[in-house]
């Protein structure tokens, strides 16, 4: 019985863990939405940036809602579908942004 308890625990703890995606492979998956997405201004950059949504999901191959990922300055970042994904206009880095800062500070171009 101990040894079902137990085994029962260590299953729940590691399908229970969230995977944390790398800024590499989040970049590698979402390029080509990217590519296509819309420019927005921010401080007088430009960047392109798409809304996260099933499709983004389905690019990343993650149902996770929130899903975390390490951006380009290795902070662990927490994005929810309705937030956005964003690069500089030369496609050298990635970030986040919640979808009220983003609707807030981004101006679409």
């Amino acid at each position: 019985m101990k040894k079902v308890l137990a085994i029962l625990a260590l299953l729940s703890m590691t399908c229970g863990a969230t995977e944390i995606l790398s800024e590499y492979y989040v970049m590698e998956k979402v390029l080509p939405l990217l590519t296509e997405a819309q420019t927005y201004t921010i401080n007088g950059q430009e960047v392109k940036a798409i809304k996260v949504d099933n499709k983004v999901l389905k690019a990343l191959n993650t149902t996770d809602d929130p899903f975390y990922y390490y951006n380009s300055t290795k902070e662990k970042k927490m994005v929810r579908v309705g937030d956005y994904i964003l690069t500089p206009m030369t496609f050298s880095s990635i970030d986040s942004a919640s979808s009220s800062y983003f609707n807030n500070n981004f101006i679409k171009k």
